[in-house]
Formats: C-alpha cells, structure tokens, sequence
C-alpha cells in the first residue's frame, strides 16, 4: 500500500499554526520564569515575589495544559479528516509524518486529561497542605485562595478520571478503524505506539 499526502483542511493547518505559536510563546515564558528566579536570586535585577510566583505557577500549570490541549484539537481535526478521505483513496495510506501526527495509537485527548489529572493531583497535594498553615496563622485571604485552588484541582481530577477512560475506549475503536483502513509496515506501527507523554513504552507520564 503506497502512501501518499492526504489533504487536509485549512482549519487543520490553522490548528498546527496555532501548535507551533503555542510552543514558541511556551518556551519563552519559561525562559522568562527562569530567568527572573535567577536574576533574583544572584541579586542581577530584584524581581517582585508575586511575579516570580505567578510566571512559574502558569509555566507549571497552566502551560502544560494549554499546549497539550492545543495539540489535541490539531490531532483530533486531522484524525476525523483523514479516516473521511480515506474513501477518495483506494490502496492508499496517509504519510509516515501524518499518521504519527494524527493517527497514533493513544487517543488524541488521552494526554490532555493525563496531564489535568497529573496536575490536579500535585495541586490537591500541595494546596491541601498549605491550607491548614494559612488558616492556622489567621491569614484568612490567603486560606480562601489556597481552598478555591484545591476545590479547583479535586474538579480537575473528578473530571480527568472519567475522561481518561472515555479516550482510552475511543482510541480502541480508531485503532481498529486504521487497520481495517490501511495495512502499515511494522516500523511505523511501532512509531504509532510511541505516547506524546510518557517514557514511549505505552506509559503516560504520572500512570
């Protein structure tokens, strides 16, 4: 079976523009976090604690997600437009490159709620630790914003949970799709397998 570029839509190609702004605005809020804790730290320029605290609070929880779920619509909207154009190709098969883009073996949410479980759990844990601490010295302010953050990450993990096995059903039911669709060589089967997250062992990051 030859493979051959399939087309996509210009609402697919939108979404991988958006990836890749997503990733270059990403690098360079970290760069940033990194660089005002360092420039603190070494007394190079005195950078104010609640901006250090909200530069790295948003590259460690909010970042991750906002990347993960861009990639996911980006997936998603290539997946669903290459199994309709399979039709238009008789004993064709889509790209090495647009498979592994779009085609693997996860389901293209499943990385998104990892990573919200993933950070839900760390925050659950941290916040919860925190809050007796903050009421214990009457700083009342600061005890309702750590107990809004801990009701906000136990929503994130009541929601990643459900939403994992949802995807995980789903990527069953495309992977059976892409066989009956297209016969692949054994390497970029094994291409397929490799997670966006994880060790590339079929494991997540935090399973």
């Amino acid at each position: 079976m030859d493979a051959v570029e399939f087309p996509l839509s210009g609402r697919v190609r939108a979404a991988r523009r958006w990836l890749v702004v997503t990733s270059t605005g990403g690098a360079v809020l970290v760069a940033v976090a990194v660089a005002s804790v360092v420039a603190d730290a070494v007394g190079w320029m005195p950078v104010p604690r609640a901006v250090q605290a909200v530069l790295v609070l948003v590259a460690l929880f909010v970042l991750p997600v906002v990347w993960v779920g861009v990639h996911a619509v980006w997936a998603l909207c290539g997946r669903a437009e290459l199994f309709a154009a399979a039709g238009d190709h008789p004993r064709r098969r889509p790209t090495d490159r647009q498979l592994v883009g779009h085609l693997r073996d996860e389901h293209p949410l499943t990385p998104l709620w990892w990573t919200v479980a993933v950070l839900g759990g760390l925050g659950t844990l941290c916040l919860g630790f925190a809050l007796p601490f903050a009421l214990a010295d009457g700083a009342l302010l600061a005890g309702a914003l750590l107990g809004a953050g801990l009701v906000v990450s136990l929503a994130a993990l009541g929601l990643a949970v459900p939403g994992i096995r949802r995807a995980e059903r789903q990527g069953a039911a495309d992977r059976k799709r892409r066989a009956e669709l297209w016969s692949l060589p054994s390497a970029v089967e094994r291409r397929l397998t490799t997670p966006l997250l994880g060790t590339g062992d079929g494991a997540h990051l935090g399973a």
